[in-house]
């Protein structure tokens, strides 16, 4: 693998470099073979754009005695119940969703939808020291708000990163 392309997110960034690591020690140790780490790069989005979404859900709306087929489709335990009460504590936990949309047809009552989502760019340049490359998601009649967000983060992308 030659390059892992992740969520500009700071939980997926830790989570892939700690595969990363893993892998590089298991074929180490097991296999007596040294790889060569893949380059680590962040997609970012310029404006609205369906592969930058999270899940939300109005957690009063979620019956107690649902069997919660949405919280066991969360690959990233983004959705909680509060054991106690049945009740959702916070809903989707943002920080943790990365919107893969697993819940979304899980929900037997139709509850859980998708809203999209722009990082801004200092978000973006606080995670540029992390990663090696960025893929910037733009698309027809967007040449403005590319502009924009390479006017913000192209200096330190340009510095720090090996390929943009």
């Amino acid at each position: 693998v030659d390059c892992v392309d992740m969520a500009a997110d700071p939980a997926v960034i830790r989570t892939v470099k700690e595969g990363v690591e893993a892998a590089v020690h298991w074929a180490g140790s097991r296999l007596g073979v040294q790889i060569r780490k893949p380059w680590l790069m962040i997609s970012v989005n310029d404006d609205e754009d369906p592969h930058f979404r999270k899940a939300q859900f109005d957690p009063h709306q979620c019956p107690p005695n649902c069997p919660r087929p949405c919280e066991r489709a969360c690959p990233a335990d983004a959705i909680n119940f509060q054991r106690s009460t049945g009740l959702v504590e916070e809903g989707v936990e943002e920080a943790k969703c990365y919107g893969c949309g697993r819940c979304v047809p899980a929900c037997p009552l139709g509850l859980v939808a998708t809203k999209a989502y722009v990082l801004p760019p200092a978000a973006i340049c606080s995670l540029l020291p992390q990663v090696d490359a960025i893929e910037i998601h733009t698309g027809p009649g967007r040449l403005g708000h590319f502009q924009r967000l390479w006017a913000e983060i192209g200096g330190q992308a340009a510095t720090l990163l090996k390929a943009v």
